[in-house]
């Protein structure tokens, strides 16, 4: 009896000692990549120091031009846009930003991300490398409590990680200036019309975006929120009208572009229905810098 229980301790043991070394290995990778996603994120949390930071989904990672920006705003700009990810994944970020330093100005793109339900955990992926940063920890557990228990072993915080960030770590595939990340391909069809349909508003998400606002406006950080071109949909207002009314409550700038008549009605400057590419990015980013200094808004 005495060796079977040295020999379930042991075993405990060992898969301890590998979920510890497991949770070293990859967090050193994740902090030291040389490239992709991975270094861009790490690059936003830690060491971003610019004036003018974009924050949202995919849509604010194409539509966004920090060279644009720069020029027009005569302000450094980083783009810290992530594919699929929303106010969850945005709020955690400025949290960890915040800690550090104040930027003068963030851009938010508004996407269904940051309004309707869908399954939330699966924002909190790209936040598990900086759960023990101040804070953030909290989000996990709004989202869902039983988190606390999960983040104790490494091998959880980095299961559907660990072959992105050893690929960006050893040799990345891809790389974003000033995390803006480029289209060149136009649309060479012709999608049908899209009308929106009523979805259901995300209680959680609308906090995440009161607090993001609360956020920003206690560390005297100017705030805008955007709605960037989209190809031909019908009902976007309606869409939208969550984060309209928190804009209105709030005092925060909302500017409406998705029916923009020059860009959204024009397939040459799409790759797909809901992204810009390059050409459409930067005419929507240099009509956008009119419209910020139009408000004087810094």
């Amino acid at each position: 009896m005495k060796k079977f229980l040295i020999k379930i301790l042991l075993f405990f043991i060992s898969v301890a000692g590998v979920d510890i070394l497991y949770g070293v290995a990859c967090q050193y990778m994740n902090d030291h990549s040389k490239g992709g996603g991975t270094k861009s994120r790490h690059y936003t949390c830690k060491e971003s120091n610019e004036e003018v930071l974009i924050f949202g989904s995919s849509r604010a990672k194409h539509h966004y031009v920090p060279d644009i920006i720069e020029d027009s705003l005569c302000l450094k700009c980083y783009n810290a846009g992530e594919d699929g990810n929303g106010i969850i994944l945005s709020y955690g970020f400025l949290k960890i930003i915040t800690e550090r330093y104040s930027p003068k100005l963030i851009i938010y793109d508004v996407s269904g991300y940051d309004i309707y339900e869908d399954d939330n955990m699966k924002y909190l992926d790209l936040l598990k490398p900086y759960y023990r940063e101040p804070g953030i920890d909290s989000i996990f557990w709004q989202v869902n409590s039983r988190t606390r228990l999960m983040m104790m072993s490494k091998l959880y915080c980095f299961n559907t990680s660990c072959l992105r960030i050893i690929g960006n770590y050893i040799h990345p595939m891809t790389n974003y200036p000033k995390g803006y990340y480029a289209i060149h391909k136009a649309m060479d069809y012709e999608p049908e019309v899209m009308v929106r349909e009523k979805e259901t508003v995300d209680t959680l998400k609308m906090a995440f975006i009161k607090n993001f606002i609360k956020k920003a406006q206690n560390q005297g950080i100017s705030l805008v929120f955007c709605v960037s071109p989209t190809y031909k949909v019908e009902g976007d207002e309606q869409y939208y009208d969550p984060v309209k009314q928190l804009c209105e409550q709030y005092g925060i700038p909302l500017f409406f572009d998705s029916n923009d008549p020059e860009i959204s009605s024009d397939k040459h400057y799409f790759q797909d229905r809901t992204h810009m590419n390059d050409a459409g990015a930067r005419l929507y980013t240099s009509k956008l810098m009119h419209q910020i200094k139009l408000h004087s808004l810094l």
